[in-house]
């Protein structure tokens, strides 16, 4: 039987005690073994809660378990290979949570911002995204942006989301979120959601919204996702709060499941938006008494999504790079290739098959074969000459595969 939020059962309910029956249910709901308190109230004054029936059981375990069968598929790649799938990841990552916010970004856009230098007289509109991206590359690295532990990380990590926006009266103007009221509207000018009021409260619910993360009493991955329900719920900001509460739910998601998983999810959001708005409205339904299970589903559903489509990827192209690799070896005999030469074409079999764009300048090709640009020049001009490499820039000099390379790599 599927589970239903106490709101549906109450609308399905046409007895005269009604209210009375949901407001018992709400109480053995919320008291039951299996329900986890958030730490935080609702605008009723109820606290937020979320049980495990087994609808959330069977799709958390489904969750972990798949993440196992992305580590295998991972560890099979070459490090170039892995390094690209990040980067493309990245890249679709902030372009589908800026359309969620109706803005337009383009994935070549934001690939040429992971590229180039920031400089500090580089005039802010072109900066937009960069600091977004880099955010989001740091959560493959170990060494990356640490997860906040107060208010005020928040505060920096908006910062940094938000990093060359023109805000305006959008402006945090509190001491570090909105001093006044904010209206999250829909379609037709409808109020969707009102966040949380006044500053002071902000901060603690936020501060709570941290607890919860960090217990160890809480599963990581329920707690990541009831934390992202939370910041949504509070609305600190007036503007940049869905881009920055998905790049912490992303940040969070990286410690229970692999980064990979964490940078799909915007993208499954984004090709079923729908979905995800009902569910948060609905979870801030009076009827549910502070109850968000079935936020909670909807969100492992997209997890879930998100991760049969990144392994249907990985086969499909891993099983690729396996074939273009084995008829690699046949065109360094045909063609009498020196080992360097079939290096560069290797790595750029890689970059087409996982990167967001397939070609790859020359330093970067120089580093991956371990040559310099000056020694690693030759082989690529003898590969240009055998029509299996063409130069797709000049400045920066840039490369990809010729399509001649394609048609005997199997990768036209």
């Amino acid at each position: 039987m599927t589970y239903e939020s106490l709101s549906k059962l109450f609308y399905k309910d046409s007895s005269s005690d009604r209210f009375e029956r949901n407001a018992v249910l709400a109480k053995a709901r919320r008291q039951a073994d299996s329900s986890f308190l958030l730490g935080m109230k609702n605008e009723n004054g109820e606290e937020l809660f979320f049980s495990m029936p087994r609808e959330l059981a069977v799709l958390s375990e489904a969750v972990l378990c798949r993440e196992r069968e992305i580590s295998d598929s991972l560890s099979t790649l070459p490090g170039i290979a892995r390094s690209a799938l990040v980067r493309n990841l990245v890249i679709s990552e902030v372009v589908s949570t800026n359309q969620l916010e109706g803005i337009h970004s383009t994935r070549k856009q934001i690939n040429d911002l992971l590229e180039g230098a920031d400089s500090p007289s580089e005039p802010a509109a072109q900066k937009r995204f960069r600091e977004l991206a880099k955010l989001y590359m740091g959560l493959s690295d170990p060494r990356g942006f640490s997860r906040p532990e107060a208010p005020e990380d928040i505060r920096l990590i908006y910062d940094r989301v938000m990093d060359g926006e023109n805000l305006g009266g959008d402006a945090p103007d509190g001491r570090l979120f909105r001093k006044n009221a904010v209206e999250v509207i829909g379609a037709g000018g409808k109020v969707l959601h009102e966040g949380l009021m006044p500053e002071e409260a902000i901060v603690g619910a936020l501060s709570s919204m941290l607890s919860l993360v960090n217990s160890p009493d809480v599963p990581g991955l329920m707690a990541a996702i009831a934390a992202h329900y939370i910041f949504e719920y509070v609305h600190p900001f007036y503007d940049g709060n869905g881009r920055t509460g998905r790049y912490l739910l992303a940040l969070h998601l990286s410690r229970p499941l692999s980064q990979l998983t964490a940078l799909s999810l915007s993208r499954a959001i984004a090709d079923s938006k729908a979905a995800y708005y009902r569910a948060f409205k609905d979870a801030e339904n009076p009827l549910n008494h502070g109850e968000i299970t079935t936020f909670m589903i909807c969100m492992m559903e997209y997890l879930s999504s998100a991760q049969v489509a990144l392994l249907d990827d990985l086969g499909s192209n891993a099983g690729r790079l396996r074939e273009a690799e084995i008829a690699l070896r046949k065109v360094e005999e045909e063609r009498d290739l020196t080992s360097k030469q079939v290096d560069v074409l290797f790595v750029l079999v890689q970059s087409s098959l996982f990167a967001a764009f397939p070609d790859v300048s020359l330093a970067d090709l120089a580093l991956a074969v371990g040559l310099t640009r000056q020694g690693a020049r030759p082989h690529v001009k003898e590969l240009e000459k055998l029509g299996l490499v063409v130069a797709t820039s000049q400045k920066p000099l840039r490369f990809a595969l010729a399509e001649e390379a394609r048609r005997l790599l199997s990768l036209s």
